[in-house]
């Protein structure tokens, strides 16, 4: 039993939440033991104290500060703590946590729950299964594991404000997936990532850093439009003109192969030269726009679609290609491997980082997109046939969740994650939403995460829209959030046996999304 003895039972007790007074300050968060004999029985409760107040009853609230000061001269003002305490459940002879059925016993004392009983419940029931990620807040001798099998089929969010420890938190997690020799992809926009050093449980680096490059001519259509920010709905006939341009470019390059192929030598060892699908694309459209412009009737085009536009469709569509050729060129390769096979053949059992560095929005949605429904199909295929090219469970993780699926806007990724959410558990794809403005993040693709791992929150309103999204975020815990210090968190799902407070421990690899430090910077270079 714990030498901390805090207080008693009083007032009108329930089943699920209690009030104690003590003397004792107790501290916000901490876990409660309420102990004492019923019948022929001990009775253990565990309990996480979540309001404190402080008063004194010689002291009305109407007292003025003269009174106060004679009262204090009487004898010395002290006040008695008042605590509401929300009850977890009774501890069962296993260490399991049973709902209790009627309230405790009122007068029963309360005590500060001991590391050896806070062992004893929060101990892993399966070690391989859990990942130990810190410790508990009020009571650091006490580890803190959770079920990553329960991420993976139930996804996570993990919200704070900039600062507040979240990437330290998700480096902590692959870590954690690393020792299990876990695979995992991380779609990093900042390129925080890349250069980590997670280990896997022979020691080995495991982070596998994956170069984007794009095959527009395996993509639709649609894909490419919106890499290029053309909208169906604000730019119906460009969109029109892309359609119809990529359908001609892959018909005319099918037929010039069949024709390389009959005219060419078999026996020479020289191949004709063909341009990018990219460069097709925009010198096709070029074609187009001076078929359009010229007078002669009879003029040969390499498509007929362009006799029912208007010049300005053509040149729009034709400005937008050559801006996403400048902008993502070095990325494109026609033929290049896809995503889901590099990480099906050389990712297994790796912390795999999709670089985005350098690509625009609608490039990463497009990606992204593409990226989250190819996986979903080959975990299907191999869960439901046996092949494909994702043999093993997979986590992603995607940084800067706000962007890809943000409130009120839709986006390819946006379709995308909630299809994921929806149907992967099935499958081992878990998703992982990492995001430092939640009120941005569209709430219904947000209240399909199962696990949180909050940290500090300020703003009202994004810790209103994380309530709505959660199930589990009560009013108690809501509180907790704008005192957090960076590292501390709250967690909340079935990932955790109950809501947790808990300290997060420093990540071991080494990664950015640390903060520049400018006067060092300044110094440095001044000197030289």
């Amino acid at each position: 039993m714990s030498d901390r003895h805090l207080g008693y039972c009083v007032g009108v007790l329930r089943p699920n939440e209690i009030t104690f007074t003590s003397f004792v300050p107790p501290k916000m968060g901490e876990f409660v033991l309420i102990t004492y004999r019923e019948g022929d029985r001990d009775v253990r409760i565990l309990g996480m104290v979540n309001y404190i107040e402080r008063f004194d009853r010689f002291l009305p609230e109407d007292n003025n500060p003269d009174h106060v000061a004679s009262i204090s001269k009487i004898y010395r003002i002290g006040g008695i703590f008042r605590a509401r305490t929300t009850l977890l459940g009774e501890i069962g002879k296993d260490g399991r946590l049973v709902r209790l059925k009627y309230p405790p016993m009122p007068g029963a004392p309360v005590y500060s729950a001991p590391p050896d009983v806070l062992q004893e419940i929060f101990a892993a029931e399966d070690p391989l299964r859990t990942a130990k990620i810190g410790t508990l807040l009020t009571s650091p001798d006490v580890e803190v594991g959770v079920d990553i099998n329960q991420i993976v089929s139930r996804h996570l969010a993990i919200l704070a404000v900039t600062g507040g420890g979240k990437s330290n938190a998700v480096s902590v997690i692959l870590e954690e997936i690393a020792k299990k020799n876990g695979t995992a992809l991380v779609i990093d926009v900042h390129g925080e990532y890349i250069d980590a050093q997670f280990r896997n449980s022979r020691g080995e680096v495991v982070t596998n850093p994956i170069d984007v490059r794009i095959d527009l001519a395996s993509m639709p259509p649609g894909d490419i439009a919106a890499m290029c920010g053309i909208d169906f709905d604000r730019s119906s006939r460009q969109y029109y003109v892309m359609m119809e341009l990529v359908k001609c470019v892959k018909e005319n390059r099918r037929r010039a192969a069949i024709l390389d192929v009959m005219d060419s030598d078999p026996f020479s060892d020289d191949l004709p030269a063909n341009p990018s699908f990219m460069d097709d694309l925009i010198d096709t459209l070029r074609a187009l726009i001076e078929a359009r412009r010229s007078k002669e009737e009879d003029v040969e085009a390499p498509c007929e679609f362009y006799r029912t536009t208007k010049p300005d469709e053509l040149i729009g569509t034709y400005i937008r290609l050559v801006n996403l050729r400048d902008k993502i060129g070095d990325r494109v390769q026609d033929n290049a491997t896809p995503i889901v096979e590099l990480v099906g053949r050389y990712g297994e059992g790796k912390i795999n980082v999709l670089d985005l560095r350098g690509l625009d929005y609608e490039a990463m949605d497009v990606i992204v997109s593409h990226v989250l429904l190819s996986f979903l199909k080959e975990r299907k295929r191999w869960v439901q046939e046996g092949e494909g090219h994702l043999r093993v469970p997979v986590l992603v993780v995607v940084e800067e969740a706000h962007i890809f699926a943000p409130k009120g806007v839709s986006t390819k990724t946006k379709y995308a994650l909630s299809k994921v959410a929806r149907e992967a558990r099935k499958f081992g794809l878990g998703v992982v939403l990492v995001s430092q403005r939640p009120k941005g993040l569209d709430e219904n693709v947000l209240s399909q995460m199962n696990n949180w791992i909050i940290l500090r929150i300020v703003e009202p309103e994004d810790q209103k829209h994380v309530q709505r999204a959660s199930e589990t975020l009560s009013s108690d815990l809501l509180q907790y959030l704008p005192a957090l210090n960076p590292g501390e968190a709250i967690l909340l799902g079935p990932f955790v046996r109950v809501p947790l407070l808990v300290k997060f421990r420093l990540s071991q690899a080494r990664r950015g999304g640390h903060d520049i430090d400018a006067v060092g910077e300044w110094s440095r270079y001044s000197s030289r």
